[in-house]
């Protein structure tokens, strides 16, 4: 028996059909639903309902279903559904917590369903990495690799496609930009991303060499800023100074899920600089 299929049930295990409270349901916060899914939501509402089991007695992770949790919940925060929100759920085993082992199998299972691609391997590696949060442990870059029968270098490979903005990763979602042009694009700050995005937004292609033409420029542009500026002596922007230490430390973290939360913080002081 391989080891993705020894993580599943040994019997299949019942569903139970229940209304579940928004706030119990863990396992969303990287999605990113489209903007077409939302609109779809607020206007016809909660067509097909999610996919959970329990982590524990009254808490719930989520096996699929990820995006519409995460549009209904923002949603609600801007008073576009009913409250307090509650999603229809099929829940796994009648509602009885299984081990975080187990989660993972079913996730995998879920996500074998569908075509294999680089996109639902990023979505069976979420799933993991889900559950194990729920449970409140960590999965390892090794754990992951056995789990889905990935190699260790392409796990490290797909994590890193958790760095998209939410418009690029849709796009790889659906097919329209290979997985190479996302590794690359994955690199770049959120306002190149966002400027790769609106190109192929308005019709245009993305290619490796028109992603990589932009890094190019991004480093121009940051050593443009630093060095000859530090060298003359004229006063720097302290933006700059601080974006550029902050990219650089951001690539030299290693691409693993225990690194992922500095990673993140430091991410979101880059959105912050560059908005300023």
């Amino acid at each position: 028996m391989s080891p993705q299929l020894s993580l599943l049930p040994s019997e299949v295990p019942g569903f139970v059909r229940r209304t579940v409270p928004l706030e119990a349901i863990q396992g969303f916060a990287d999605a990113t639903p489209s903007a077409k899914l939302r609109e779809l939501l607020g206007q016809l509402g909660q067509l097909q309902p999610i996919v959970v089991a329990a982590s524990r007695p009254g808490r719930y992770v989520l096996i699929d279903g990820r995006r519409r949790r995460k549009a209904i919940a923002q949603l609600a925060e801007e008073g576009e559904w009913a409250a307090p929100a509650h999603l229809e759920a099929l829940v796994f085993n009648g509602g009885e917590p299984l081990p975080r082992e187990m989660l993972g199998g079913l996730s995998l299972a879920l996500h074998a369903s569908r075509s294999p691609s680089p996109a639902s391997e990023l979505d069976a590696i979420e799933a993991i990495l889900n559950s194990s949060t729920a449970a409140g442990e960590a999965a390892t870059i090794k754990e992951i690799a056995a789990q889905t029968g990935m190699s260790v270098q392409t796990v490290r490979r797909r994590l890193k496609l958790r760095w998209l903005g939410p418009a690029l990763r849709d796009a790889f979602a659906a097919g329209k930009i290979t997985a190479g042009v996302a590794e690359a694009a994955a690199r770049l700050p959120e306002v190149q991303q966002q400027t790769l995005a609106c190109r192929l937004g308005e019709g245009g292609r993305l290619t490796l060499a028109i992603v990589r033409d932009a890094s190019r420029q991004q480093s121009a542009a940051t050593t443009a800023e630093l060095p000859g500026e530090l060298l003359r002596g004229r006063a720097l922007p302290w933006q700059a100074a601080a974006r550029a230490h902050l990219i650089a430390a951001l690539e030299a973290i290693p691409a693993s899920p225990a690194h992922e939360p500095v990673a993140r913080l430091l991410a979101g002081v880059v959105r912050e600089i560059e908005l300023s």
